[in-house]
């Protein structure tokens, strides 16, 4: 990882990033849907998800990110509550509100895959969000280039048991990362890696963590990475990752539909510049919502 070294430097590209919008409405199309996670997951939103997550506060979040023209937006997952289908053609209109899908990157999170058929996001309405500049079916790893940062998607969204809201990358997608990371990087690109559950262990239980987190890590060591987003905490995160080129920073962002004042809803920005000497700088901004005036402020640029 290259460090920023000076916010002067002109940005040669923003990107935006959000994740757990939750703003979808809950609704069952039978009791073909119904399983023992959605079952407990549908107690948990009436009692009290229902009043955290709020799709007002997704909207006007979106609106303000949508003022801040950043060149492209990274969304890591978690678009629905339960994976509805319902939920899933509705969270399509969410997209589109963020702009058109060769703007918009998706990887999947372990809210949109709690029924069976956990691949449906990619089969249907989500698909364009997804899919590769060079592939029409959606896979991962998948990569777009976008100027000079290459976004490298992970899905790690699979259905986990009751009570548990874990992840997993698998080797299908870790099998050819490594080559992935290394090539996009012997082109002089700056690598973006997307995943909703964060890689490393920091803030995130037992429970709740990537089942193969150290053997994701183990790679971004080895191959290198600029940067790694993810979502799946609810706040603003924050790691590193060591690594043979120096320490990956690794960010996470509040849900942006969240109401509780810690995780309040947000998004963030990263701009990208061009060292003089090769590699990039990068600097961060934190944008959140005050719930109350329904006024969005910002925390300031920091380079990371």
């Amino acid at each position: 990882m290259i460090r920023a070294q000076s916010l002067e430097v002109a940005a040669l590209f923003r990107l935006a990033h959000v994740s757990d919008l939750h703003a979808t409405r809950v609704q069952f199309s039978g009791l073909g849907e119904l399983n023992a996670k959605r079952a407990l997951g549908w107690l948990s939103w009436q009692t009290r998800r229902r009043h955290k997550y709020r799709p007002e506060i997704a909207a006007r979040v979106i609106e303000d990110l949508v003022a801040s023209a950043p060149d492209h937006v990274a969304v890591t997952g978690d678009l629905t509550h339960m994976g509805l289908d319902a939920e899933v053609a509705e969270a399509a209109t969410w997209l589109a509100r963020l702009g058109p899908p060769e703007r918009v990157t998706l990887v999947p999170g372990n809210h949109d895959a709690y029924g069976a058929r956990s691949d449906h996001w990619v089969m249907d309405a989500w698909r364009p969000y997804v899919n590769s500049d060079v592939s029409a079916r959606a896979t991962f790893p998948s990569l777009r280039v976008r100027g000079p940062i290459a976004l490298v998607g992970l899905s790690s969204a699979v259905p986990a048991a009751v009570h548990l809201a874990t992840g997993r990358v698998g080797p299908a997608q870790l099998a050819p990362l490594g080559d992935l990371l290394s090539d996009l990087g012997a082109r002089k690109l700056c690598r973006v890696v997307l995943v909703h559950h964060p890689p490393t262990r920091a803030d995130v239980s037992w429970r709740r963590r990537l089942e193969d987190g150290p053997a994701l890590c183990a790679i971004l060591a080895r191959a290198g990475s600029e940067l790694v987003l993810h979502g799946h905490t609810h706040r603003a995160a924050r790691d590193t990752i060591a690594s043979a080129f120096g320490a990956i920073p690794v960010l996470g962002v509040p849900a942006t539909s969240s109401s509780v004042h810690a995780r309040r809803g947000a998004y963030q920005v990263f701009s990208f510049g061009q060292r003089s000497g090769g590699g990039f700088t990068i600097a961060r901004e934190l944008r959140e919502l005050d719930v109350e005036s329904a006024r969005m402020s910002s925390r300031g640029s920091e380079p990371l």
